[in-house]
């Protein structure tokens, strides 16, 4: 497996690669940095030009060396240093596509409203527009330092999350890690529809047409839970051990809540491939859980 990191000097940055390295395997993985150099001004001085590129290449040469000593064993020693001058979003993409990577690694700095403005503008916008899955790292709180991985795998039946899944194939995660695999059903009831309606509305036929609903929800989210269990199974580990659950309302919402309730480390999910348009309008479950979750996010896209 081919991973590149995206790297810039910064506690974010350091954390995402010394996080995803304990997943990869130093014998059969392959890692690559890249790093944007910033501008550096030098006025007055003569040779300012070479100055200036020998000040990018040394700070370029600390950044690799502080991410280099994140990895071990021949992923360190093979880890390819890409240093190219682009936008941060439009580098990341094109040397993850000119270097043929399997998955990006980009670390988020925080859940502040100026670190969303940040993660939209960097991790946010690789999420989107990239072709292969995107690792965004968060670091784990010291409550949770040194116990064991719990990992959120959130299942729709869809192409891309079942890609997902594929992915984690390709990585090795650490004994002891606890998966939680999820899906999500609609509620029951919309909540739409004020109480004295309902009261006035509510007749024999009308009871016992809910009543019907009703067992034929819980049937549907009893062959949810069987069908997600079935699938499950047929996993690697530590996925065919994974505890199942069915949770009702909003997917987003649901995932977030789990997250919390069960101090998630690293959330696993498809994103879909919609437009910018219906993003903009409607929004997606991706984008909310890669905004909102306090924990690294893993996502992929349909295959």
């Amino acid at each position: 497996m081919k991973v590149l990191f995206a790297v810039d000097g910064s506690q974010a940055a350091t954390q995402a690669v010394k996080q995803v390295a304990s997943l990869l395997c130093d014998q059969t993985d392959a890692a690559a940095f890249y790093f944007a150099p910033p501008d550096v001004h030098i006025t007055h001085a003569h040779e300012a030009q070479a100055m200036q590129a020998r000040a990018q290449k040394a700070i370029a040469d600390a950044v690799f060396e502080e991410a280099r000593a994140q990895l071990s064993g021949n992923l360190a020693l093979g880890a390819k240093p890409i240093m190219a001058e682009h936008t941060p979003t439009e580098g990341i993409l094109l040397e993850s596509d000119k270097w043929s990577a399997d998955m990006i690694v980009v670390g988020a700095r925080g859940l502040s409203t100026l670190d969303k403005l940040l993660l939209g503008s960097v991790a946010d916008g690789v999420a989107q527009k990239s072709k292969i899955p995107v690792y965004v790292s968060r670091s784990r709180p010291e409550a949770r330092a040194g116990l064991p991985l719990r990992v959120l795998y959130a299942y729709d039946g869809s192409k891309s999350s079942t890609a997902a899944l594929r992915l984690t194939e390709q990585l090795h995660f650490p004994a002891g890690t606890q998966v939680l695999a999820m899906t999500v059903v609609e509620s029951y009831s919309a909540g739409n529809v004020p109480d004295w309606i309902m009261n006035k509305a509510r007749t024999a036929d009308v009871e016992a047409m809910g009543a019907a609903w009703q067992r034929e929800y819980e049937e549907d989210k009893r062959q949810a839970l069987d069908q997600l269990a079935e699938f499950m199974r047929k996993q690697p580990a530590p996925f065919d051990k994974a505890e199942t659950v069915v949770a009702e309302g909003h997917a987003a919402e649901q995932i977030l809540r789990l997250v919390d309730e069960r101090g998630i480390d690293l959330v696993i999910m498809g994103m879909r491939g919609r437009n910018l348009l219906e993003r903009l309008l409607l929004g997606s479950n991706s984008d909310k859980v890669l905004t909102h979750a306090p924990c690294s996010v893993l996502l992929a896209r349909d295959a």
